[in-house]
Order: C-alpha cells, then sequence, then structure tokens
C-alpha cells in the first residue's frame, strides 16, 4: 500500500515523471520513488513528517508518509524525503528484510499493474530486482510499442497481468 500511496501522492502533485525502484541486496531492501511533481516547501515537508497532513481530496488522512517512515525505522532501516518548490519529490526508504516487523509486499504483480494503469498518460519507470527476480518497466515504452492502442484496454491489461506475474514469480532456473 506505500507504494501506491506514494504513487498517488506524485500524480496528485501534477508529476509527469514517476519513477518506482526497489532493491535487495542480501538482507537489505531499498523502496525509492521519485517525481518531477510540484514538490514541496520546508514548512510542507514537516507538516508532512508529522501527520495528519494532505494536499489530496477532502477527507485523506495524510498518515502514509509517517506510517512509511516509521515502519522503516522499526525494521533497522532509514528513511529519507527530498522535495522543493518546482523540482519534484524523493522518497526513500530501507528495510532489514529479516526484521519480524516487516510487513509482507504483497501481490507486487497486481499492484506494479493497478501504477501502471493508474499512470497511463504518465511517465511511471518501475526498476525491480529482487531474490533473482528483474523488472524493468515504463509506461513510455509500453505506449511506443502498442502503436495507440491504451494501456487501459482489456487485452493490454491482460497482458501485462501475465507477463507481470511470471517476471515476479520466476523460476526455479533463475539465480
Amino acid at each position: 500500500m506505500h507504494i501506491l500511496d506514494l504513487v498517488q501522492n506524485a500524480i496528485a502533485a501534477d508529476a509527469h515523471r514517476i519513477g518506482v525502484e526497489i532493491r535487495c541486496d542480501d538482507d537489505r531492501m531499498m523502496l525509492r520513488v521519485s517525481d518531477d511533481g510540484r514538490g514541496m516547501s520546508p514548512a510542507m515537508l514537516e507538516a508532512v513528517d508529522t501527520g495528519f497532513f494532505s494536499t489530496k481530496a477532502p477527507g485523506a488522512v495524510g498518515l502514509g508518509i509517517p506510517l512509511l517512515k516509521e515502519t522503516a525505522e522499526e525494521c533497522d532501516g532509514n528513511f529519507s524525503i527530498t522535495s522543493a518548490p518546482g523540482r519534484g519529490t524523493t522518497i526513500t526508504a530501507t528495510f532489514r528484510r529479516g526484521h519480524p516487523d516487516l510487513p509482507p509486499f504483497g501481490d507486487l504483480a497486481a499492484t506494479f499493474l493497478d501504477l501502471l494503469v493508474m499512470c497511463d498518460g504518465k511517465c511511471l519507470h518501475i526498476d525491480y530486482h529482487c531474490d533473482g527476480r528483474a523488472l524493468d518497466i515504463a509506461t513510455d515504452r509500453i505506449r511506443e510499442l502498442l502503436g495507440g492502442v491504451r494501456i487501459t484496454h482489456p487485452e493490454v491489461i491482460r497482458f501485462l497481468q501475465n507477463y507481470l506475474s511470471e517476471k515476479l514469480r520466476g523460476t526455479d532456473d533463475e539465480p
């Protein structure tokens, strides 16, 4: 849910380019989401870090970033957020993968599919490297291959579901 929340934040900040990077090395995992959206002033950064602050729709709780920070720090990791008005935002969280309090990622294939569909019309780049599995996919490359067919077309969604599941599931033959 953290990944979806961070990308939704980027979209709400009028980002055109959004990057999602997940890397695993031994017992460490790094999650980074960056965008070229409106960015935040130092005062906004402080408010976001405190929690219960959101520029999204009325009724938004504003706890996504503080909860991600808390999870990273509780799981022997780190959290950083850099942002400036007009320059976008980058959020990086690291975790110790073997920490007992690290929540599971859940269905990454479904999450990545949601992101690709949600970012149709934007430039989303997903770069995933964990446990011998790799995925490097971007909406602009998909659109180029589709030649005018939308990512939201049902046949494209079915293809992407299968492709993402296969890439993230891996096989016993992979290193």
